[in-house]
């Protein structure tokens, strides 16, 4: 007979507050917390003594990576040489058609948390390959940034002017 071992559940918390219970093997999906794990040892500290890991995601952006790596959980390993089709398989299919702009915040939460095959897929639902994905976002970024810039200028200039 073979004894299940209990499923251990760890805390995510999005940007806006809202918070989100994930298994380990779906926190694997996701680089840059497999790294957290890896590197701060977080898995031999009891998950009741954890705080909930905040992750600069909205809750809409968030649901859907972690509902996309619970789901791709067993795969093999992305890593980039799997064969290129135009084809996605039904859920998939089903699992994109979400807004333009929750698919392209999907878009940018697989690139800043490394998670390569939601990336991957999210590149070939929009048509583009990756390094124009990426070019764009660096661009929106660039854009966000000066238009800060632009807005923080303005309130200091009104403020020395009054």
């Amino acid at each position: 007979m073979q004894v299940e071992e209990p499923v251990v559940l760890y805390k995510l918390r999005a940007i806006d507050g809202q918070r989100f219970l994930v298994d380990r093997r779906t926190v694997a999906m996701i680089g840059r917390l497999e790294d957290l794990f890896a590197n701060a040892g977080l898995d031999y500290i009891p998950t009741d003594e954890l705080q909930p890991i905040r992750l600069e995601i909205p809750s809409t952006v968030m649901r859907k990576v972690i509902e996309w790596c619970d789901h791709h959980k067993f795969d093999p390993p992305f890593d980039g040489s799997q064969p290129e089709t135009n084809d996605l398989p039904d859920w998939d299919t089903n699992f994109f058609m979400v807004r333009h702009s929750l698919l392209f915040g999907m878009i940018r939460a697989a690139r800043d948390f490394n998670v390569p095959g939601l990336f991957a897929m999210c590149c070939r639902v929009v048509g583009q390959n990756p390094r124009e994905i990426i070019a764009g976002l660096l661009e929106d970024s660039h854009d966000e940034e000066m238009n800060r810039q632009r807005r923080q200028n303005d309130r200091h200039y009104s403020a020395a002017a009054a």
